[in-house]
């Protein structure tokens, strides 16, 4: 009885890795099929970082970028969640963020439901350093206010385009 219930379990498991494989693979396929469309005109380095997550998960994502050269970094994926964005250098100054200062004023769009949503400007960033750095991309997605007790999951990209 005991040698089932082991095989069992390594049955389960071994399922269970395969769908986890499966799932990132299908979420790193969705999101290099977007990529095109998102950084336009702009072309995907080929390096970027498409993970499975949960509502109220962190991800990070640092590179080097190089001098002169014009960059599009693009937060993609997960539409029905707030993405706060905080790009910041090797010293942690923030260089680039989606969501307002303290003194800055929250904009507000009300969805289909009557309700105000807030809204924190684009999910990507253009620019051209002066300087080669490194810089992270730091993302972290809003929790949703439901009374669901499983949170949410879905895929989400870091994509990096250049001229």
């Amino acid at each position: 009885m005991k040698m089932k219930k082991i095989k069992l379990f390594l049955a389960i498991l071994v399922g269970l890795l395969f769908l986890s494989q499966n799932l990132k693979s299908q979420c790193q396929e969705y999101i290099e099929a977007i990529a095109e469309y998102e950084l336009e005109p702009y072309v995907l380095d080929g390096n970027f970082l498409a993970p499975i997550i949960y509502e109220g998960d962190t991800v990070s994502l640092t590179r080097t970028f190089l001098a002169g050269n014009k960059y599009k970094i693009s937060v993609v994926g997960m539409d029905m969640f707030v993405k706060y964005i905080t790009i910041t250098d090797a010293d942690g100054f923030v260089v680039f963020q989606n969501f307002p200062n303290a003194e800055e004023e929250t904009k507000y769009f009300t969805s289909q439901a009557g309700e105000n949503i807030a809204c924190f400007g684009n999910n990507f960033w253009e620019f051209t350093p002066t300087k080669s750095e490194n810089l992270k991309v730091l993302v972290k997605i809003e929790i949703i206010a439901t009374k669901q007790k499983n949170r949410i999951q879905g895929c989400l990209g870091i994509i990096v385009g250049y001229m």
